[in-house]
């Protein structure tokens, strides 16, 4: 039996949607957003005859046959919303939903191909209708209206097939098919975290991999508990004009990336609009500078409601609005003082592993054990001189004088297996002595190095040197090079030397009172 369904308006109309700036995962988006609406629609009833049931949808797209197809078990289009479906603009009845302005099917369609079919069947009618769309004959013929061609079908039967022939310049190329199942996927987050949807893309069922979050210390407290860096966001803001208002959450990742984890999902309605796959929602005031810590780190889903999107679901509206809300937002979010998210992002630095820590403590070593230092006499006297002049300012001024070795603050670096252990001789201003250097992976983030003498050698001292200090952390990747340790390594020879001098000029307290203040300070800016 064949009937009409009305596509009334100017066909001309139908030739600008080729040219719409639109993306081939927000076209195809379109008609999983009408069957998710479908299936919403009838969710009920549907569940009653099935209470497993859920929506799926399988997109398949054949680029040597220049085809795409997109099928669905949902409802299926009933003779009351068949012409609904095919004319413009004709809203649902219920636009609360995904399909909410009555275009995404047509628009999509006409953006991809130049022939495009409907076949689809509704629960409870046992027929089936068939629509075929040529847009080159619409034009040409000026048609405002097109044939279905209906057969039986079993009542229970419930479908909708879409398949787009013809392919336009818009079709994916074979490049752009693993974007398109990041993309999907991303798009629907929610519906496929939820349960309520399966969708495959090309024979791949598309999954939620849930995103780890860090678990770690506060920066500035590296000794504390660890702490779950995720905070649930829920904001509204409202005047007598409009009522904007937010739910979601904030986290840090686990693990650092630059395009694909990082930054935020917006969501409407349950779905993600104008930032999913690599092109995520990464503005300043939440991600920070690109390329920052924070800005590789902070991610989040947010559900907004309030705002209106372009009729394609490519973007939000209300630009200003919308970019003052965020940044209302991002005070709300800084104003807990307790939860620091956005220092944490931007500070924190992840411990190496042990081997790399074991790789710089033996580079380290090596590096000590090579480099001389090349002193005279001169220099000696002059720094004798100096610290002779110093005490006589000090005393002039009537500081108070520099503690005692039991008045400093120690810090003590301690670890029952070292990296790194050896006994290297060394000569400095004529005198010679060894040193044991050893390399731990301390107790405390707190302090670079320690030196001790040894009680039953006077001429033999042992030095600590800390790897969990952050300093190590945050520099890890240059430390690990072969020349990269060397700076670090004459600043540690330098300062344990100088030390060690000093004490042999009966200057103990100073010494050992610089080192605790530089330990104190060293790594914990």
């Amino acid at each position: 039996m064949n009937n009409k369904v009305s596509i009334a308006t100017t066909p001309l109309v139908y030739q600008t949607f080729r040219y719409i700036s639109n993306k081939v995962w927000n076209a195809l988006a379109e008609y999983v957003d009408n069957s998710i609406a479908s299936f919403q629609a009838h969710q009920d009833l549907l569940q009653k005859v099935n209470p497993n049931h859920k929506v799926r949808v399988d997109i398949n797209i054949d680029v040597e046959a220049d085809c795409i197809q997109i099928c669905d078990n949902a409802f299926g289009i009933d003779a009351f919303n068949f012409n609904r479906a095919f004319e413009l603009a004709n809203i649902p009845l219920d636009a609360s939903g995904l399909n909410e302005f009555g275009m995404g099917m047509k628009v999509s369609s006409i953006w991809l191909s130049n022939l495009w079919t409907v076949e689809t069947s509704a629960f409870g009618e046992s027929v089936k209708r068939r629509v075929e769309f040529d847009l080159e004959k619409v034009i040409q013929d000026e048609m405002l209206d097109l044939d279905v061609i209906e057969e039986p079908e079993i009542a229970d039967t419930h479908y909708t097939i879409v398949t787009l022939h013809k392919l336009s310049q818009n079709k994916p190329g074979k490049r752009q098919l693993a974007s398109i199942k990041k993309h999907i996927a991303s798009i629907y987050t929610k519906f496929i975290r939820d349960g309520l949807l399966e969708l495959y893309v090309n024979g791949e069922l598309m999954e939620h991999q849930p995103l780890k979050i860090l678990k770690a210390p506060y920066y500035k407290t590296p000794n504390a508990e660890p702490i779950e860096w995720f905070r649930p966001i829920e904001y509204t803001f409202e005047n007598s004009y409009y009522r904007y208002s937010v739910k979601g959450f904030i986290a840090i990742l686990e693990t650092q990336s630059t395009s694909t984890d990082n930054g935020f999902l917006l969501f409407r309605r349950g779905r993600a609009i104008d930032s999913s796959g690599d092109e995520k929602y990464r503005p300043t005031v939440l991600s920070g500078e690109v390329g920052s810590p924070r800005y590789k780190r902070i991610f989040g889903e947010l559900e907004l409601e309030g705002f209106e999107v372009s009729f394609n679901k490519g973007t939000f509206l209300q630009d200003e609005d919308f970019d003052m809300f965020i940044q209302l937002l991002r005070e709300e979010i800084a104003s807990n003082k307790e939860f620091d998210i956005f220092g944490q992002a931007q500070h924190y630095t992840k411990p190496i592993a042990l081997p790399t820590k074991k790789t710089i403590a033996s580079k380290f070593g090596s590096a000590f054990g090579s480099i001389n230092i090349n002193t005279t006499s001169e220099s000696s006297n002059q720094t004798s001189n100096a610290h002779s002049s110093s005490a006589s300012t000090v005393s002039e001024n009537n500081h108070a004088p520099i503690p005692s070795v039991e008045e400093l603050t120690t810090n003590i670096i301690t670890d029952s297996t070292p990296l790194y252990d050896s006994e290297i001789p060394m000569t400095v201003d004529g005198y010679s002595f060894t040193i044991r250097l050893r390399a731990v992976n301390g107790e405390s983030s707190q302090g670079l190095y320690s030196l001790d003498v040894d009680p039953e050698n006077s001429d033999h001292f042992i030095s600590t040197l800390n790897l969990k200090n952050p300093f190590f952390d945050t520099f890890a990747n240059l430390l690990s090079k072969d020349d990269g340790i060397v700076p670090l390594v004459k600043v540690v020879q330098t300062m344990v030397s100088t030390e060690i001098m000093l004490g042999k000029q009966g200057q103990h307290s100073a010494a050992q009172y610089f080192r605790s203040k530089f330990n104190s300070y060293f790594g914990q800016f």
